[in-house]
Formats: structure tokens, C-alpha cells, sequence
């Protein structure tokens, strides 16, 4: 998963694709307007920071920004753009985050489920790395893929476009998952698994990605953080007793660090 993975996000036509990324998603945008009032002190963290989608939003609002990715052409893609005394780049692995210290940070940001991508041994791993670089009352949000998505992934429907190039690279990518991996993708569908790992059809097949039951997500959660809010892409906020039924293809969660 690690090699497949890391040479998809170390590609250069993925690189080219993050730099021309720039709006929120409605559940961010959420966020942000709720804890803009209190970041003008703060130290925030933002983890796979890609072409800077986030940080023309993000770093604006704190005192201190810090960006990580694990793409060298991203990183100074970002320098070049946004780069300044209180807004840093740097290629940092998010399973190593020891190489910025301890208890730092008031906000982490890790956006575009970029925890999915790794194994689960490493997301385990990445969260305890990501607890050790929070202040203690420290907030964490991150979206991640939700397992009760793979019941509708890569419908025919979603791949209309009104481009005519584009609209033909998505159906030569429909039809690459369909031939390739949506017999797997439906065989765990209809399990009833905490996580999975499944090739999805991101970025013309080239990605595993893990995911994972909501309520799962909480357990994994719960060793080092706390208070957890739970919001749908559409930023809703969901309850702890509607997580079942929630199939939105990726949820936002919203934590404290214990």
C-alpha cells in the first residue's frame, strides 16, 4: 500500500493537479467560521498540505502556520506561493512527526483523507504522532472515507461531465475500476467490517484507501482525544445515533486532544 501510494502522491501530474485546488469544502468552511474567533493566537499544523488548498484559508486566521506534505514539488510549490516569517513548508511524513517537536500545536488539520492512505497499523501510528505534536485541549480535525459509502462508489452517473476530455478520461477510469477492482469493493460492501482497504478509482486507479465504519473511527479516536464532533460533507452535523446510516463518501470529524 505504502509503495503504490507514496509514487501516486510523489507523481508529478498529481502535484499539478493539488496546485490548481483552492475553495473549502462546506464542512471545512464550517469549521473555520466557528474557530476563526479564537485562532488569531494559535499555532496550527496543516498535515499533506498539498498545492496550499487549504492555507490561503487556514493561515490567514493563526499566528503561526506550519504546512507538511510528503511531496518535495508540493512543499515548494508552496513556498513559492505562500511562504513567509509565520507561514512555513517543510517534507515531513506524518508517521514522523517527532522532527517538530512536542505539545506545539493548538489546531492540526489533516484534510482530503489524507489519513486514508496509509495502512492500518500506519493511521494508528499517525494518530498517536499527531496527539504528540498537540497541546493538551488541542483541536484535531480531519475527514476520512466512510465504509458505508462502498455501496454506492463510482455509480455510472457520477462521471458526467459537461468537457468532452474529461468526460471520456472518467468513463475509460469507470470502466478500468469496473473490470479491476468493484468486485472487491462490492464483496465488502456487503460485510459488515469496521475498515477496509479497496481501490476506490481515485486518480485513475492508482490509490488504496482505506475506509472505515464511523463508529470504528471513534474507538480509534478515543486513547488521545475527546469531545468529538462528527459533520457530513455537506456540514451537517451528525449525532452519535445517526452514524449508521450516514453514506455521505467521507466524513469530517473534529476533536480534542486529551
Amino acid at each position: 500500500m505504502d509503495t503504490l501510494n507514496s509514487a501516486t502522491w510523489l507523481a508529478p501530474d498529481i502535484a499539478a493537479f493539488y496546485a490548481k485546488a483552492s475553495g473549502l469544502q462546506p464542512a471545512e468552511a464550517r469549521i473555520l467560521e466557528e474557530l476563526r474567533p479564537q485562532m488569531d493566537r494559535w499555532a496550527m499544523l496543516d498535515i499533506g498540505v498539498g498545492g496550499g488548498r487549504t492555507t490561503q484559508h487556514f493561515a490567514p486566521a493563526v499566528a503561526d502556520y506550519t504546512g507538511i506534505d510528503i511531496s518535495p514539488s508540493m512543499v515548494e510549490h508552496c513556498r513559492r506561493r505562500f511562504g513567509s516569517s509565520r507561514c512555513r513548508f517543510d517534507v515531513v511524513d506524518v508517521r514522523r512527526l517527532s522532527v517538530l517537536g512536542t505539545s506545539r500545536y493548538h489546531l492540526v488539520l489533516f484534510s482530503f483523507n489524507g489519513l486514508d492512505y496509509l495502512d492500518h497499523h500506519e493511521r494508528l501510528q499517525a494518530l498517536a504522532q499527531i496527539r504528540s505534536v498537540c497541546r493538551p485541549g488541542a483541536l484535531f480535525c480531519f475527514s476520512t472515507h466512510n465504509i458505508h459509502a462502498l455501496a454506492h462508489l463510482m455509480r455510472l452517473r457520477a462521471q458526467s461531465t459537461r468537457k468532452p476530455a474529461q468526460l471520456l478520461r472518467n468513463l475509460r477510469n469507470w470502466l478500468r475500476w469496473q473490470l479491476r477492482h468493484s468486485r472487491q469493493v462490492a464483496e465488502v460492501a456487503g460485510q459488515r467490517r469496521d475498515w477496509a482497504i479497496v481501490n476506490d478509482g481515485a486518480h485513475e486507479c492508482r490509490l488504496r484507501t482505506y475506509y472505515i465504519r464511523p463508529a470504528a473511527q471513534l474507538v480509534q479516536l478515543q486513547a488521545a482525544f475527546d469531545a468529538v464532533r462528527i459533520f457530513s460533507r455537506s456540514a451537517e452535523e451528525l449525532s452519535e445515533d445517526r452514524l449508521e446510516s450516514a453514506d455521505d463518501d467521507w466524513l469530517y470529524f473534529l476533536c480534542r486532544a486529551c
